[in-house]
């Protein structure tokens, strides 16, 4: 049976993941990226946190973190999606967990609350959800300009510009002319201009008559669902190259009791 969970509002989530994505445009794979099917987060070297809107202002929560996450290691195998309400977008996610083979944990909100899959007590899956920013990734970014405080209240009109879907020039130029580029812990490697962040901003629906993007509701768990293991208790290569490009073989694969 599914467990509800207290976890942030998925609009405040959205926009501070989205700003922290808006904020690192020019750093890939440090900070957060906007994508074709929502926004994730990379905890660098401890995994990512990815968030998707589904149809139907409903949204879910997946990804891992190597410290935390235990679910990957339980026996027997704990289904992520067991229990998990009709709309989810169930093919999605399983091609998902079979290219990713590191889903630890996928959280959905019905458009009222939070909820996962019932672990055992006491198991931890590493899973966000509680805030969608980054200390770790905002301090590399303001810590050594001349006047870090008035950089973070940029960033702080920018999350809330994010929140009311109304990002513009204004507050984007304002936050960069509080950044000094020669002194980023981290080199962008991408354009990090106002027109970089804006179209980071429109992608992900946070600029004036823009569209954020948004999975199709499932139909109903599909007949014959199998959920992939990601770590088998034998003795077998868990990351097999083949793995990555053919996904798990199906004798490593389980069926959820019916």
């Amino acid at each position: 049976m599914p467990v509800g969970l207290e976890l942030a509002d998925p609009e405040d989530l959205w926009a501070e993941k989205c700003a922290l994505a808006l904020l690192s445009v020019g750093t890939l794979g440090w900070g957060a990226t906007v994508r074709d099917d929502g926004v994730r987060s990379d905890d660098v070297g401890n995994g990512w946190h990815g968030m998707s809107w589904v149809e139907g202002g409903r949204a879910i929560l997946y990804g891992y973190d190597v410290d935390y996450s235990r679910t990957r290691a339980h026996v027997p195998p704990i289904d992520l999606l067991a229990g998990g309400p009709a709309w989810l977008p169930w093919e999605w996610l399983a091609r998902l967990m079979d290219e990713e083979q590191v889903i630890q944990y996928v959280y959905w909100w019905d458009g009222s609350a939070w909820a996962r899959t019932d672990y055992p007590d006491g198991l931890e899956d590493g899973g966000g959800g509680t805030t969608g920013r980054d200390d770790q990734v905002e301090d590399s970014f303001f810590a050594w300009g001349d006047d870090p405080g008035q950089a973070v209240k940029a960033f702080e009109d920018l999350i809330r510009a994010a929140r009311a879907r109304a990002v513009d020039r204004d507050v984007v130029e304002a936050l960069l002319a509080r950044l000094d580029f020669d002194s980023f812990e981290i080199e962008p490697t991408e354009p990090f201009d106002a027109e970089a962040v804006l179209g980071a901003a429109g992608r992900a629906g946070l600029t004036a008559g823009s569209v954020r993007p948004e999975l199709p509701a499932g139909q109903g768990e599909p007949a014959g669902r199998r959920a992939h293991l990601i770590d088998h208790p034998g003795d077998w290569a868990p990351f097999e190259e083949s793995f990555l490009t053919e996904g798990v073989p199906a004798h490593l694969c389980w069926s959820p009791p019916s």
